[in-house]
């Protein structure tokens, strides 16, 4: 993220700290994952979140004549490979996957920080105008 300042653009340095000895390593990694990593962490993870995420999707999409359906996650849980992060990845994703972020998020001493009423920019917008 940066600022801009009088032309000049410095970098605003956003750590996130939270707590790890209730997590797994996968679970930390989630975390990060879902609030950014940071520029030190291994770009790997990032990556490999980012393929979690897509295998997920590719294989949740219906099957058509001209694309069979694929499984990708089932090779990417395979043992030797990240059967850790695809579980963490498919709880987080499953119908109980609100309440597991919740306590991930618990167990990490971190705020929900999602705002559920905020109104779209668009209505912010006529709003602002209608009371000036």
């Amino acid at each position: 993220m940066f600022e801009s300042t009088d032309h000049l653009a410095r970098e605003i340095v956003m750590s996130l700290k939270f707590r790890t000895d209730e997590l797994s390593p996968s679970e930390v990694s989630l975390i990060a994952w879902q609030f950014g990593f940071q520029d030190d962490d291994d770009p790997f993870f990032s990556s490999l979140w980012h393929v979690i995420d897509r295998a997920w999707t590719s294989d949740h999409r219906t099957a058509s004549d001209t694309r069979k359906q694929t499984e990708h996650l089932k090779r990417l849980a395979a043992p030797g490979a990240f059967p850790d992060e695809v579980a963490v990845f498919l709880r987080f994703k499953s119908g109980d996957g609100e309440r597991y972020w919740l306590s991930l998020l618990r167990k990490a001493d971190l705020a929900d920080r999602r705002q559920h009423d905020l109104a779209p920019p668009v209505d912010r917008r006529r709003r602002s105008a209608a009371t000036a």
